[in-house]
């Protein structure tokens, strides 16, 4: 009946596939027993592959989302950056024109901070 061969079928997607596998072969024809194999390996990597496809996507989106947080992590570290670098600059203007000279600049390069400053900017 229909509903002999559907529960047959569910059960061979459910890996019990060898005891109508057999029927097939043994009692029926070796060509049934064919198609049938046939048709339980596709099913197998059809299901294998919506698996692997949904897992495939999950880790995209992950990466995606960490490449949205490396870049804000960047775009903050170069605002902390530039916010220190801004205030080196006017500690360093020691005539107060808002402008630092080349003799301002060699005065204060030799000091430990303004060159650990400058070697950790890109």
């Amino acid at each position: 009946t229909m509903w002999r061969a559907l529960l047959t079928m569910f059960e061979v997607f459910f890996a019990n596939w060898a005891p109508p596998c057999r029927v097939l072969f043994e009692g029926i024809d070796e060509w049934f027993g064919l198609f049938f194999l046939v048709y339980r390996c596709m099913l197998g990597f059809a299901v294998l592959s919506v698996v692997q496809a949904v897992f495939i996507q999950q880790t995209m989106k992950v990466v995606q989302q960490d490449l949205e947080f490396m870049m804000s992590m960047k775009a903050r570290e170069k605002r902390n950056s530039t916010r220190e670098l801004l205030k080196v600059f006017l500690s360093l203007d020691d005539s107060g024109d808002g402008m630092v000279s080349w003799e301002e600049f060699e005065e204060h390069l030799n000091q430990p901070h303004v060159r650990l400053l400058l070697s950790t900017l890109d």
